[in-house]
């Protein structure tokens, strides 16, 4: 498969700005949205959790915590929703030009990856400004960017093939994926969640591989971020399990998108 990836990069290049420009093509402000859309959703929630129900964040400001949750989440929420549903709206293209069925959500997961670098770009700068500096962990950001997607590349493989046969997959998908961002940290503190829970049962909760990754992402851009948190979630839960988690994910989703493939398209053509 990587074999072929290199083979058809001009392909998937193609694949992907095909996705932006449909995307922006007809909106008047074009790929702006691809600024003003997650910056809106960071206004809302900082009115509502910040302003109206004083929810405080002792790890970091709290526009910078939101920022960082909503961004990254969204990359995630939005690319394993599009890709799901991808095959099925693609099947025309599939039938007649036999084009390798993992082309179109790995298409689509890279175009959210192109819109998601804006997103990224806002935090950095809004971190710098707020902070006075960025932590020198900022330089493990391209690696955590590589983990969040192969997570995400995996679960989108995996999906993507079942909703193929099983068009209730979109909304299993539509009912987990608010109840997996509520388990996260996204605007509520970590040691909310410790003071919330006995002992076992945070332990369980920072294992949650979203924790780790979202953890992550903060400790590369907000400075004084690691400090705050490094203790509570330690080496295992910020590191380790959400690593063996994507890459386990990963290769579930490759082996069963081979196992699946020979069928794929006798679902597709009824």
């Amino acid at each position: 498969m990587l074999k072929e990836i290199l083979q058809r990069r001009d392909l998937i290049r193609e694949l992907v700005l095909k996705d932006l420009k449909i995307r922006y093509s007809r909106p008047l402000l074009g790929f702006a949205w691809a600024f003003l859309s997650p910056l809106l959703i960071v206004a809302i929630f900082y009115v509502v959790f910040s302003v109206i129900l004083q929810v405080k964040t002792k790890e970091a400001p709290f526009l910078l915590y939101l920022m960082s949750a909503v961004f990254t989440w969204r990359f995630f929420q939005d690319s394993v929703a599009s890709s799901t549903t991808s095959l099925v709206d693609n099947k025309n293209l599939i039938l007649e030009s036999q084009l390798p069925h993992y082309l179109i959500p790995l298409s689509i997961i890279l175009a959210n990856a192109v819109n998601f670098l804006p997103s990224l770009f806002i935090l950095i700068i809004t971190a710098l400004f707020f902070l006075k500096g960025l932590p020198i962990f900022i330089i493990f950001l391209p690696i955590i960017l590589a983990v969040h997607l192969i997570l995400t590349i995996g679960i989108s493989l995996i999906s993507s093939v079942v909703y193929v046969r099983f068009r209730d997959m979109k909304y299993v998908l539509e009912a987990l994926l608010p109840i997996l961002f509520y388990l996260t940290p996204a605007f509520y503190s970590i040691y909310l969640v410790k003071a919330s829970l006995p002992h076992p049962l945070f332990n369980l909760y920072i294992y949650n591989p979203f924790v780790g990754i979202l953890s992550l992402y903060r400790i590369a851009a907000l400075k004084g971020f690691y400090p705050s948190i490094g203790e509570e979630i330690g080496l295992l839960g910020l590191i380790i399990f959400p690593l063996l988690f994507a890459v386990i994910l990963f290769l579930l989703g490759i082996h069963f998108y081979k196992r699946n493939e020979k069928n794929i398209n006798d679902h597709l053509s009824y």
